[in-house]
């Protein structure tokens, strides 16, 4: 008798262990199959690969259910950001997108964050100044004062366009002056619809001034005072998680399994 109760008691025993290693395994799969991706963007931007793809990622992963977009920069390239911009949306269309501003989130990098689905700042960020800037130095003068003779042969009229050793024509100052406006208007018309700005906002920042993030909350430029953990809980509650696992742009699928285990 005492030895069928030990039996019983094993069989309950080794029951139990199924049940719960069965528990922790469904709980595990909830957890890799509820994703909030954290993609950072720091620095001057003068590319897009890693980012868009990234994005692209966030966006086509059903895994991943939200996206928290960290931006620390000053801005950088207008066409970089653009493109960045252009993923952001896409993404933001499917799936709540949580930007998160950094010591600085300005100019360009502003831009990309309009097109999240919402905007946390510190309260001492630096963001605003957005406008459009394109710069020719001409050093002929130098060069003619220093005895510094170029040569230039070329197979088309633009193909110097920019050279240090001239200065523009007249054709390419006015040239490069309407791409500039027409980039300008491009990303106050689109910030001021992401946002949905009044007309005296959009006149306060299209003098290109940078505000701190108290007064960009004022604006309308961003939505509240946070961080990335306040973001994390945006973007679990947007996406109406109960549980969820935070991963990285370059974690491996096995890193995340393995995260969602222990």
């Amino acid at each position: 008798m005492s030895g069928l109760r030990a039996g019983t008691k094993k069989q309950l025993a080794l029951g139990l262990v199924i049940v719960f290693m069965a528990g922790w395994l469904f709980f595990s799969y909830y957890l890799y199959t509820n994703q909030v991706l954290f993609v950072s963007i720091e620095g001057t931007i003068l590319d897009f690969e890693a980012t868009t793809l990234a994005l692209y990622r966030g966006q086509v992963d059903p895994n991943i259910k939200a996206v928290i977009l960290y931006l620390d920069t000053p801005g950088g390239l207008v066409y970089p950001c653009l493109e960045i911009a252009t993923h952001v949306q896409e993404l933001a269309d499917e799936k709540p997108v949580i930007a998160v501003m950094g010591t600085q989130c300005a100019s360009g990098g502003y831009y990309i964050a309009s097109f999240a689905s919402y905007i946390y700042t510190h309260m001492n960020t630096i963001t605003g100044g957005i406008g459009v800037i394109s710069v020719w130095v001409d050093l002929s003068e130098y060069y003619e004062k220093e005895g510094i003779k170029i040569w230039v042969w070329q197979t088309g009229e633009e193909k110097d366009m920019g050279a240090e050793w001239r200065s523009p024509t007249q054709e390419e100052n006015a040239s490069i002056q309407a791409e500039v406006d027409a980039l300008f208007m491009k990303l106050i018309t689109d910030i001021s619809v992401n946002r949905n700005l009044s007309n005296d906002t959009v006149t306060d920042i299209s003098t290109g001034a940078v505000f701190l993030g108290r007064e960009a909350q004022a604006l309308g430029l961003v939505d509240a005072i946070g961080n990335p953990l306040t973001a994390q809980a945006k973007a679990a509650a947007m996406a109406g998680l109960w549980r969820f696992i935070t991963v990285s742009q370059d974690m491996s699928d096995a890193q995340k399994f393995l995260r969602a285990m222990f």
